[in-house]
């Protein structure tokens, strides 16, 4: 699989990061409970939409006020998924570069690259895409994808394979089951499904030729490359 990375010294494997290594909806009770002092519990653990999980409404001013705790705090604070270190620790001592596209705003890259040096994840590139709130049926990372032209690219939300053309990447879909995604009526092409990134890294070093022992499923012909 390897032959079809970018020109980059070494392969580009693609992750998403909330949904896929850090978790969001935790992060958003943490914020809460640090802009009003008070704890929240999840009355909808499968909601795709963090305050609908958390069962909130903000006023103007409550919003505000938790926004502007967020911007300081959240994109350097975020807890990890169990596993999502040591995968990508296995993908990186397999020889992977590994490049974070989120659909977060660009300017917070940084507090982002911060929050993995944390962690320890050898990971030195975010791309922040902007998550295409004004769209909801748009791809906010087709343009990158396209032109990182990684051999992986990983993502919890279906919406950002949406579209994307003349690349051999695959598609790996990490299933949170979580409920009201957005396009979650549409069928949306992605090559194959794990629970977790360990999951899909495990699988993906299994064999020496690396992806072998994956039964990808065959791509629409629309979606081959011509070249």
């Amino acid at each position: 699989m390897a032959e079809h990375s970018t020109t980059n010294k070494k392969p580009v494997i693609a992750l998403d990061c909330d949904g896929v290594l850090l978790d969001y909806h935790a992060t958003f009770g943490k914020i809460y409970e640090k802009t009003f002092g008070k704890q929240l519990s999840v009355v909808s653990p499968k909601a795709y939409h963090v305050r609908e999980m958390y069962g909130v409404k903000f006023t103007d001013e409550e919003d505000n006020q938790f926004e502007e705790v967020w911007r300081e705090h959240a994109w350097k604070t975020m807890p990890m998924y169990d596993g999502a270190l040591e995968a990508c620790l296995l993908l990186h001592e397999a020889g992977y570069e590994l490049v974070c596209v989120s659909a977060m705003p660009a300017e917070y890259v940084e507090h982002r690259l911060e929050n993995f040096r944390l962690h320890g994840f050898p990971i030195d590139k975010v791309i922040g895409t902007g998550y295409g709130h004004s769209d909801y049926k748009k791809n906010p990372k087709k343009q990158i994808i396209e032109d990182l032209h990684p051999i992986v690219f990983v993502d919890d939300l279906k919406r950002n394979f949406k579209d994307i053309q003349d690349v051999h990447t695959k598609f790996v879909f990490i299933d949170r089951e979580y409920q009201n995604t957005p396009n979650s009526n549409e069928i949306i092409y992605y090559d194959v499904k794990y629970s977790s990134l360990l999951e899909f890294a495990q699988d993906f070093l299994k064999s020496e030729e690396h992806g072998r022992s994956i039964d990808w499923s065959e791509r629409p012909a629309h979606l081959i490359p011509s070249k």
